[in-house]
C-alpha cells in the first residue's frame, strides 16, 4: 500500500451508543486494505478514516461499516443527498 496520496472520508453513522463500538468499528475498518488509520466516536455519531484510494473505496468502507451492524447515514465531507445504507440494502 502506497500512503503517497491518502483520501479523508468522514461518514456519520447510526447506531454506535458506547466505546465498544467506536473500537468495533474502527478495528474493522483498518482490516481494510488501504486504510492507513479508522476513528469512531459514538457520542457524534462520526466515522472519519484517512485511506489510500489507489487500494480502497468508499463503497468498501460502507460495506464493512454496514457488515459490522451498522447504519450510513451519508458523508459529511459532501452535499450528497444520499439515502441511509443499512444491512440488506447492499
Amino acid at each position: 500500500m502506497t500512503d503517497s496520496n491518502p483520501q479523508i472520508l468522514r461518514l456519520q453513522v447510526q447506531g454506535m451508543s458506547c466505546s465498544g463500538c467506536e473500537q468495533r468499528i474502527g478495528t474493522a475498518l483498518r482490516r481494510l486494505d488501504g486504510v492507513v488509520e479508522a476513528t469512531a466516536d459514538h457520542v457524534t455519531g462520526e466515522v472519519r478514516l484517512r485511506f489510500d484510494p489507489a487500494s480502497t473505496d468508499r463503497g468498501a468502507v460502507v460495506d464493512r461499516i454496514v457488515l459490522a451492524g451498522y447504519t450510513v447515514e451519508a458523508d459529511t465531507d459532501t452535499n450528497n443527498d444520499t439515502e441511509p445504507v443499512e444491512r440488506g440494502d447492499r
